[in-house]
């Protein structure tokens, strides 16, 4: 049973804890007020290189971002049960690594951490000492200072429920080889102290369903990688058009690793739900499509 003040009248709200987070870093930037008066009546900032372009995403699109993973991780609708079941699972206790590409500002992240953490405080996940490594990649340096930023404000709040997190980051370029071979090696540097290992794709296909061939190579390489490793991708992406390109393009790929993956489940069209954005103080509404991949 999910608390009922994370989902209420078929309605999400999300975790306290997240939102103070949120709301500490839109101070520091000095895009609070900038928040809270965003409409939504646009397609949002898409982040970048360019800092401005990151800040103003954060500002824009992290609650967004955060709501899919929580919608995920809750599963109220029962649209994503195995995928559900597995997060609890995984995520009950023990070492898990978690690569996070492209982690943008961190809010998929963020969201599972702390909605885990909620559904141990309210007693409906087992409160055991969880252990997690985090390793984050992307191509802005500005959004990983935020990344780095927001999980370092969230250590204690998570450090309550036995949750303890550490943390690591790298520059990296999707469509180059060097660049994820670094990006790999360090990740898995400390392999063995780990049980599982997951690899967390978010909102990927802002940018690379129209350019999947760029990528297609890498994302074949790093699958290759961690072929002899109890290894779980999710990719989580907006209910969109660019989207459902982008997974049937991964799909296609996933076929070259299914001697030792299979799909644990794929979605459909009908993932949409609505969430209370307590910056804005409106009612949103939003969709998700996840696919997982796990090795055999």
């Amino acid at each position: 049973m999910i608390p009922n003040k994370l989902w209420n009248n078929e309605i999400l709200y999300q975790s306290e804890n997240l939102l103070e987070t949120y709301k500490n870093e839109l101070i520091s930037l000095g895009m609070l007020e900038y928040a809270q008066l965003f409409k939504g009546d646009t397609s949002g900032a898409i982040g970048g290189e360019n800092e401005e372009e990151t800040i103003k995403h954060f500002s824009e699109r992290f609650l967004t971002s955060s709501a899919r993973m929580q919608f995920l991780v809750l599963d109220p609708k029962k649209y994503f049960s195995q995928i559900s079941k597995d997060l609890h699972s995984t995520f009950s206790s023990g070492n898990i690594s978690i690569l996070d590409i492209p982690s943008g500002t961190g809010a998929g992240v963020l969201s599972l951490l702390f909605n885990i953490s909620e559904l141990r405080n309210s007693t409906k996940l087992p409160r055991l000492p969880l252990n997690i490594s985090i390793f984050a990649g992307d191509y802005s340096e500005s959004a990983l200072n935020i990344y780095c930023n927001i999980l370092e404000s969230a250590k204690l709040k998570l450090e309550r429920e036995l949750i303890y997190i550490k943390y690591d980051r790298q520059i990296w370029d999707a469509s180059d080889i060097k660049s994820t071979t670094s990006l790999m090696k360090k990740w898995l540097k400390n392999e063995e102290k780990y049980e599982e290992f997951y690899i967390l794709m978010s909102a990927f296909s802002g940018v690379g369903s129209d350019k999947y061939k760029t990528f297609a190579g890498v994302f074949d390489f790093i699958q290759n990688f961690v072929s002899d490793l109890h290894c779980t991708t999710i990719l989580i992406e907006p209910n969109t058009h660019k989207a459902k390109s982008f997974l049937a393009e991964f799909a296609k790929s996933a076929k070259k690793w299914i001697k030792w993956l299979i799909r644990k489940e794929e979605t459909t069209n009908d993932e949409r739900f609505q969430w209370k954005d307590s910056v804005t103080n409106n009612i949103a509404k939003s969709g998700v499509l996840v696919n997982q991949y796990s090795r055999v």
